[in-house]
């Protein structure tokens, strides 16, 4: 039957398995109670006839956030550290090694570029607290070079993935381990050191307040044992001499990790604890989901009230709210602000944007249903849980009814950002954002359903 409505009332989504909305009509038949390999090959065609296992890749190796026709307008045609990573590290799961090869390649230049940033920071010279002095995470990726605008660039959950993704690059042979990539690995563990991560404020998966972060301590747990582990390995012996002349070796590294599994253990499940100004504290938040998927660094206890803090309290009709109370894209979000504000980051100064909010319509975001799905399926192939097939299922399906239909603003196949209210007057109509199709949408969707590959019949 017809759930979700249009402005004018007409049908924009309807209920599928378990009351899932489904905007995309032609998904309908193939969500199925019980999901078999035959029925996955259908599916398939469906998603690769839309495009959702199209990655366009720069010339650079890198990706923009967003490949279409707003995606100036928005801001997202510019390369994010963090979302080029996630595509990457889903294209290498596809076995698609040559373009996993050229993003290394374009992050390793991308990093020399800002290595007077890091070595900044190193030196004393940088104000640690300007995000502008730190090193870029957000930028030009075609032309490899810095934008103008003001960015809150403090975020070392971005750094920490990609030094992820490189230093097991470099064990899989897919990156050179050249003394070009030494002196690059080299400062990471130092300017993590420096920034003393494990209690640094800085603004994180979201880009917003400076704050604690777990989830930001954990990816860099994660680039470090990552790092570590190189440098154990006999494909690292290039490097040794290199990263031993800038101290550091196993001992440095060992003392780093221990502290953030400390931090991690005090703070895990909760995203932000022990903030100077109390009000950042925060519990249930989503970006805590990627230490479990694909980072896999929290303990399975963690993991667990990770996920249940994520489903008890996140979710909704439409997707998955990032934090209760994520005034990024609420109601009227349009009519609040300007083209200038939405693609901007409101110069770090969120209250203006947070007094907008109305409460409960916080954008629900397409990321991750995908991400829970992969965290169940894997839970299941290792323990042949039951409920953890169930939940691998329902998310997929929230997944996939969370695809563009052909009846809305975008053309249909597309992975959105999230689905908003655009209107507080219409609270029954959601819709796809601008931001649409977001490419880490699109990436954690193709894992959900290589997920859905390994446990199907």
């Amino acid at each position: 039957m017809a759930d979700e409505t249009s402005r004018d009332g007409r049908p924009t989504a309807q209920r599928g398995p378990g009351g899932v909305a489904v905007h995309h009509p032609a998904l309908l038949p193939l969500l199925r109670e019980t999901t078999t390999q035959a029925d996955l090959d259908v599916l398939e065609a469906q998603l690769r006839g839309w495009g959702v296992f199209d990655f366009p890749q720069l010339e650079t190796g890198l990706y923009s956030a967003v490949v279409g026709d707003g995606a100036d307008e928005t801001g997202y045609r510019s390369t994010w550290l963090r979302d080029t990573v996630h595509v990457a590290n889903v294209r290498w799961d596809l076995g698609e090694t040559g373009s996993v090869a050229a993003t290394c390649a374009g992050l390793l230049r991308w990093l020399q570029v800002q290595a007077p940033r890091f070595e900044a920071c190193l030196s004393g010279e940088a104000e640690l607290a300007d995000p502008m002095q730190r090193p870029h995470v957000r930028f030009d990726g075609e032309r490899m070079v810095e934008l103008d605008a003001w960015w809150p660039h403090a975020q070392n959950d971005a750094l920490g993935i990609t030094l992820w993704l490189l230093c097991r690059a470099v064990l899989s042979r897919l990156a050179e381990p050249s003394p070009e990539l030494a002196d690059v690995l080299a400062r990471f563990p130092l300017f993590f050191e420096a920034v003393d991560y494990c209690h640094d404020a800085e603004s994180g998966h979201w880009e917003e307040t400076p704050k604690r972060n777990a989830s930001s301590v954990g990816a860099v747990v994660a680039g470090l044992r990552s790092l570590r582990g190189l440098l154990r390995a006999d494909v690292a012996r290039p490097l040794l001499e290199r990263l031993a002349a800038r101290g550091v070796d196993d001992a440095r590294l060992a003392g780093l990790l221990g502290a953030g599994r400390r931090r991690l253990a005090e703070s895990l499940p909760l995203e932000s604890t022990g903030n100077a100004d109390p009000r950042l504290d925060r519990a249930a938040d989503a970006a805590c989901l990627f230490l479990v998927h694909p980072l896999w660094v929290a303990e399975p206890s963690q993991a667990g009230r990770i996920v249940g803090l994520v489903r008890e309290h996140l979710m909704g009709r439409h997707g998955i709210r990032r934090y209760v109370g994520d005034s990024y894209w609420s109601a009227d979000y349009k009519r609040r602000f300007t083209v200038e504000e939405r693609s901007g980051s409101f110069e770090g100064d969120l209250t203006e944007r947070d007094s907008a909010l109305v409460p409960g319509s916080e954008a629900q975001w397409c990321l991750f249903d995908p991400v829970l799905s992969c965290i169940h399926g894997r839970r299941a192939q290792a323990t042949g849980s039951a409920a953890d097939l169930l939940a691998q299922r329902l998310h997929f399906h929230r997944a996939l009814g969370q695809i563009t239909g052909p009846d809305g603003a975008f053309p249909e196949g597309l992975c959105p950002e999230a689905y908003v209210m655009p209107d507080s007057a219409t609270p029954g109509h959601w819709e796809p954002n601008d931001d649409t199709p977001l490419m880490w949408t699109q990436a954690m969707l193709v894992a959900a359903f290589q997920a859905m590959r390994a446990t199907a019949p």
